[in-house]
Order: structure tokens, then C-alpha cells, then sequence
């Protein structure tokens, strides 16, 4: 039986194997994201003789200048990263070819912030020198090592059929590869696990943080479908790591959750679904499919209902504390991914009623009864606030991650 499902679900997912041949078939001939404010928030600067261009982290409200981050710097890795998956699927899907300067500046940018040996800083000053002293920016591999290596594969793919951009293309692969080492000094720990109050946990993730392994898990399959790299290692590692980190008792309203940092789950990161249907495209594998069903019947039903909190806190004797605020889009977009992707695969009308649901916190259907995202400007809003109004700035985090939400659902 685990042998039908697997071949079954693995025919469905042939068209998933290089750089966005999974949506060009299901997606719209135009864009459906409005890209205005996003594009008020970039900038340029010179360095060296190169262009680098960035996107400023804050926006705030009423008249939304790109505003940097006092003690941190004007941009980070963590939102270029991001946003250079957003242009990728601009100007490989919908041909957007005057987004390619700026993607070719914003890869400048992320070869800058990262050094030979894989390690990556994270803020950029207003001076064009590097935060390298900040506590959430100092070289490391980690989160924002992590989104720069999306940002990256994300170049890898716009810029791989582009005998002009030759020499930009060997720079992002060589910086690619100087991620190997790191993650093979993680995976090679498999099987070795760390004893936890609440049972024995993988010791091969990167920082024992399932979260930021499941981001690197969505960069690394990206990469490993354009043929040019063989993670199969990592990805199988990796995606049996998230598995276990995953909350299985079926009398218990937490089933199918997925522990993002030791013993709490949080809305904002929280990409293994996503990630680990991504890796099934690749490997067949139907334990990885089941996981991800799991948190769909079960997990998702449960947040819907308690209306999207924040946070999730399991103490040792299985009882747990919500923390419901704020609200953002990094939650929202994480959830509707996954949920999403698995709809897709599936073709399962409840999953689609259910990535709806979640979708639609965007357009309206919220605690606070706001919309997040304005049509008009391209604005998203900072979040929801216990007092249920709106956070009105609109930093690059969260337009970027409505954004990419808005490009997997090919339509507003």
C-alpha cells in the first residue's frame, strides 16, 4: 500500500523537477501581484565599483518612506533573500525582464554579505559597510545564512540560460557550494539524537531548529531539480529530521503539529509542510506525504479554528499555552504554503477549502476584520495587534511574504 501511494502521488509530481516548470501550466499569463510598494523600498548603493541593491527593512505609516533599522542597518539578508524569490518567479513566469537589474543587484548584495568560507552577515549599514558586531548579524550559519542561500538559488535559477551573466553566475554557484561543508557537518550526526523533556530529538539539524531547517530544505530542493547539484543526502536527512520533530498523538488537539524551536511552535517560519512536500516531489517518498497529511487533517483544522494564533507552548506533562498576537504575514504565508502545496498534489477540494481559509486573512477574513494587503499599492500591513487593529506600517517582511503567498495562489 505505502508502495501504490507512493508511485501514485509520485506520477502526479514529474513536472516539479527544474526552475518553475510546476506553475508556468497553473498560473495566470500575468502577473497577479502589484509590486508599486515593494519597488518604492529598493535602493541601490555603489561598493567597490559594483551596483548592490537592497530593500529597505521598515516602511511606516502614514507616508511610508523606506525607513532602516535603528542599531541594525538600512537592509538584511533575511528580506533580500526573500525577495529575490519573488523576483524569480516575476521574470521567469511572467517574463518581467525589467526586474533583472535589480535582481542582478541584489545577488551583488548577497555574494557581498557572505564570505568564501559559508558563513553570512546579515545588515547592511547606511554606509555600505557590514553590521558585523550585532548579535543577529554576525557571521554565521544560520537564519540568515540560511534565506540568503533562497535568495541564491533563487539567482541561480534566473540567471542559469544566461551566457551574458557567465561570471555572476559562477560567483553564485561557488558561494552555493561553500554551504556544503556546513551542512554536512550537520547531517553527518544522522542518527544521533538529543534527549529533550519532551523525548529524544534529531542532532542533525543545523542548530537543532526546525524552522530554519526547513527553509534551507526549500532552498537546497530548488537546487537540487536544476540538475546541477545531488543533495539527495541532505534532502532525505533533513526531511526525516522535521518528520520526528513532529507532534503525533491522535487524542490530542496538537496532532500533526511540527515543532519549530525546541518545545513551541510558532506561525512565522513554520515551512516544513511546505518543505517536506517539496522534497517528495524529489523522492517518492510517502512517509513525507503522510507527515504533511497529518498536519492538514488535523493540525490545520485546529488553528482555523482558535483563529491563527501566534505561538504554541507544550510543557513536559502535554498541556500547552496559546499566545494569539501579533498576527503577521511570515505566519499566514508559511501556513498557506504548505497547506497549499498539498492541495495541489492531492487534489483534495477540503485542502483547497482550507488554503483558502488561511489565504483569505490577507483579503479581509481576519480576527480584526482588515485587509492586509491593498490591491492599489501592493502595501501589506505589519500585522494584527491584540487590541485586533492593524500594525498600518508596511515593512519589506511583510509585503515580501504576502507577495510570495499572492504568486503561489495566482490570483488576489
Amino acid at each position: 500500500m505505502k508502495k501504490a501511494l507512493s508511485i501514485s502521488l509520485l506520477s502526479l509530481c514529474i513536472s516539479y523537477y527544474s526552475c518553475h516548470n510546476d506553475v508556468k501550466s497553473r498560473l495566470p499569463t500575468s502577473s497577479p501581484i502589484n509590486l508599486s510598494h515593494a519597488l518604492s523600498l529598493v535602493d541601490s548603493i555603489k561598493i567597490d565599483g559594483e551596483t548592490i541593491s537592497f530593500i529597505y527593512i521598515y516602511s511606516e505609516y502614514p507616508d511610508y518612506k523606506p525607513t532602516a533599522a535603528i542599531g541594525e542597518g538600512i537592509t538584511c539578508v533575511d528580506d533580500v533573500g526573500r525577495f529575490m524569490e519573488v523576483l524569480e518567479t516575476e521574470i521567469l513566469v511572467y517574463n518581467n525582464e525589467s526586474l533583472i537589474s535589480i535582481a542582478t543587484g541584489m545577488t551583488n548584495f548577497l555574494l557581498y554579505m557572505s564570505r568564501n568560507d559559508g558563513l553570512w552577515y546579515n545588515f547592511l549599514l547606511q554606509d555600505g559597510k557590514i553590521n558585523k558586531t550585532r548579535q543577529n548579524s554576525i557571521a554565521e550559519f544560520g537564519w540568515w545564512a540560511i534565506r540568503g542561500l533562497r535568495g541564491l538559488a533563487a539567482a541561480y535559477c534566473i540567471f542559469k540560460d544566461s551566457p551574458k551573466d557567465s561570471l555572476l553566475f559562477g560567483k553564485i554557484t561557488n558561494r552555493l557550494r561553500s554551504a556544503d561543508s556546513h551542512i554536512q557537518e550537520s547531517i553527518q550526526k544522522y542518527p544521533s539524537r538529543n534527549i529533550t523533556p519532551l523525548g529524544q530529538r534529531p542532532a542533525w539539524l543545523i542548530k537543532n531548529a526546525p524552522d530554519i531547517n526547513s527553509e534551507l530544505l526549500i532552498a537546497l530542493t530548488k537546487l537540487h531539480r536544476t540538475g546541477d547539484f545531488n543533495y539527495s543526502e541532505a534532502i532525505q536527512k533533513i526531511s526525516k529530521g522535521l518528520m520526528e520533530y513532529q507532534y503525533c498523538d491522535k487524542n490530542h488537539d496538537l496532532d500533526g503539529m511540527y515543532f519549530c524551536w525546541k518545545n513551541i511552535w510558532h506561525n512565522w517560519g513554520n515551512n516544513q509542510a511546505y518543505a517536506l512536500l517539496e522534497a517528495f516531489k524529489i523522492t517518492g517518498d510517502s512517509t513525507l506525504f503522510c507527515s504533511v497529511k497529518t498536519w492538514a487533517d488535523f493540525f490545520i483544522p485546529f488553528l482555523i479554528e482558535n483563529n491563527t494564533p501566534r505561538e504554541i507552548l507544550v510543557n513536559s506533562n502535554q498541556t500547552y499555552k496559546k499566545a494569539d498576537f501579533p498576527q503577521i504575514a511570515y505566519g499566514m504565508t508559511s501556513l498557506y504554503r504548505g497547506i497549499k502545496s498539498i492541495a495541489e498534489i492531492s487534489t483534495n477540494n477540503l485542502y483547497e477549502e482550507r488554503s483558502e481559509t488561511i489565504f483569505n486573512w490577507f483579503i479581509g477574513q481576519n480576527v480584526a476584520n482588515i485587509h492586509m494587503y491593498d490591491q492599489n499599492t501592493g502595501k501589506c500591513y505589519d500585522g494584527i495587534s491584540s487590541d485586533l487593529s492593524a500594525n498600518l506600517n508596511s515593512g519589506a517582511e511583510s509585503t515580501i511574504e504576502c507577495l510570495l503567498a499572492i504568486l503561489m495562489r495566482g490570483k488576489i
